[in-house]
């Protein structure tokens, strides 16, 4: 029987199989001669057990969009620079230094000497250069490129088709270990922007497809070929993702966790019960109505961080009625932020009177978004005093189900409007957001990587690619081409008028600005209270609590 097909044991109503904790759980019972859950045997032999929410839509790090796979993508491949776990501030990853010319339009990065690929085929500059120039293929169309290589010269023009000659954007192997990147213009967050920039293998990509094809196996295990701290080991459709400890890693000495098993688990009510009984090490969520029992009686386990992050609804602002702005603003008008976010939810989330959560990049926005069931009836009477039923697409899971009936309550209760919730596994919500095919769905966004309010602001531009409302707006585009400046108070005051159009049209309703809460066993070492310190799978190892061995 192989390795996956021992895997019998299913948790009820979950629609997974716990095989990798279950094979782990058996392995410690015969080592220890007694019964061992799968944690205390992942903390002996160094495997992290974690829930993922749900299956990777894929582990192309140009094609991957949500926190499901960044994780996995984050261990699988290394980009030119890092975050700090402590400061978020940019530290040296695969290049061990850089050098920024006076008029910030020049970088130059040297990669440290000696790197390869997982197979151990020597990594260059040249694999940088290849995947700069994938991530910008018109047809591949990765939105990823909107946070990262947006921002060198000529990148927008290569990728919407306007200049097809590569020689026109500013990413150029100097040679083997010398990689030079010109801006379109100065910005001072570019550093960080390259959080999520990797190498991508020419050789490995081409072998199975053309290099912008979107479906592509070059990302299945046997194939898949990175240069992080980790490779694949193994990925299975509902089964899981594991990965394994690179040994050809530059820094594999440092890398102490043997394996990292991924479990989809989209109910949370069962991933709480897999942490309760020994199953897993961590979750990707909190249930709802547990974060206050976590809190009183286990507070040790539970973690509350701030991920500088917006929940909204997108709409379709092409489609009847939602194309008419005082539509839009009854249904926001219509919703009580503040007993959403701090009776409903909890957790720390705070009510979104705006979209850009405040501080980023020092910035905190004037313009606000008010709970006024009056007014919204008003601007619904313009238009008629009454609208056909909509529809909500919302996630599968429990608080995105609890968040959409909660404002669905609203909308009824305020405009007397009838609303549907949909719910559709993830790979098919963001499916139908490519595709155009909702009248209003639940989206997310976090500063992931570069901290300014360009992150949240700029993906709104007419024709970006994180603009998932395709909404245009000329007045609130000349606004963000503004804030490229130098002048820091010319900048801020682009960014407040940019803001102020944006909560005017709401192509998107902001509901509240996000935390990440989750539950972590105190096994887990080398955690930090940052935003996706848990994504730092380099840094983290297990280590047995006293009195809780095998």
């Amino acid at each position: 029987m192989g390795f996956w097909e021992s895997l019998a044991s299913v948790i009820s109503g979950a629609g997974w199989r716990l095989g990798v904790t279950i094979a782990l759980g058996a392995a410690g019972a015969a080592g220890c001669g007694r019964r061992e859950t799968p944690v205390a045997a992942g903390n002996r032999d160094q495997v992290l057990l974690r829930g993922n929410a749900s299956e990777p839509e894929s582990l192309d790090p140009y094609l991957v969009r949500g926190a499901v796979e960044w994780t996995i993508v984050g261990g699988l491949f290394e980009g030119l620079v890092v975050p700090d776990l402590a400061t978020l501030e940019p530290r040296p990853g695969a290049a061990e230094r850089w050098e920024i010319s006076a008029d910030g339009l020049r970088y130059v990065f040297h990669l440290r000497a000696g790197l390869t690929w997982s197979d151990g085929s020597p990594l260059t500059t040249r694999d940088f250069e290849y995947g700069a120039r994938r991530l910008l293929a018109p047809r591949l169309g990765s939105a990823h490129s909107e946070n990262t290589l947006v921002f060198v010269r000529g990148a927008r023009d290569y990728q919407a088709g306007r200049n097809p000659d590569w020689r026109s954007v500013g990413v150029r192997a100097l040679d083997e270990r010398t990689l030079e990147m010109q801006l379109a213009r100065p910005t001072p967050f570019f550093l960080s922007a390259l959080y999520l920039f990797f190498p991508v293998p020419q050789a490995v990509v081409e072998k199975h497809a053309p290099m912008d094809e979107r479906v592509n196996n070059w990302i299945r295990p046997g194939h898949l070929v990175g240069n992080g701290p980790f490779r694949l080991k193994a990925w299975r459709q509902g089964q899981g993702v594991v990965l394994e400890h690179n040994p050809r890693y530059w820094d594999a000495a440092r890398v102490r966790l043997r394996e990292v098993h991924f479990l989809p688990i989209e109910n949370a009510s069962t991933e709480e019960n897999a942490f309760r009984t020994g199953q897993i090490h961590l979750t990707s969520a909190v249930p709802l109505s547990k974060l206050d029992v976590y809190a009183r009686e286990q507070p040790e386990a539970l973690r509350v961080v701030d991920d500088r992050g917006v929940y909204f609804y997108s709409l379709n602002v092409a489609r009847p009625p939602l194309q008419d702005r005082r539509v839009r603003q009854a249904l926001s008008l219509a919703i009580d932020r503040e007993r959403l976010a701090r009776q409903v939810l909890k957790g720390g989330r705070q009510p979104a009177g705006h979209f850009t959560p405040p501080g980023i990049g020092g910035y905190v926005a004037r313009a606000h978004l008010t709970f006024d069931p009056a007014q919204a009836r008003r601007r619904l009477a313009e238009v008629g005093g009454s609208l056909p039923a909509l529809e909500l697409l919302v996630d599968a899971r429990e608080h995105h189900r609890v968040i959409a009936e909660t404002v669905q309550e609203m909308w009824r209760q305020h405009l007397g409007l009838t609303v549907t919730l949909r719910q559709q596994e993830t790979q098919v919500l963001n499916s139908a957001k490519r595709g155009m095919d909702f009248q209003m769905v639940r989206g997310s966004w976090n500063a992931t990587t570069y901290q300014d309010p360009y992150y949240f602001l700029g993906a709104w531009q007419t024709g970006g690619l994180y603009n998932e409302a395709r909404w245009s707006h000329a007045e609130f585009d000349r606004w963000i081409e503004a804030t490229w400046t130098t002048d820091l108070a010319a900048r801020e005051a682009a960014f407040q008028r940019a803001e102020a159009i944006f909560l005017e049209e709401l192509p998107a309703i902001p509901l509240f600005f996000s935390t990440q809460t989750f539950l972590m066993s105190p096994a887990v070492q080398g955690w930090r209270p940052v935003p996706f310190a848990d994504r730092r799978l380099k840094e983290l190892w297990l280590a047995a609590p006293a009195g809780r061995g095998p």
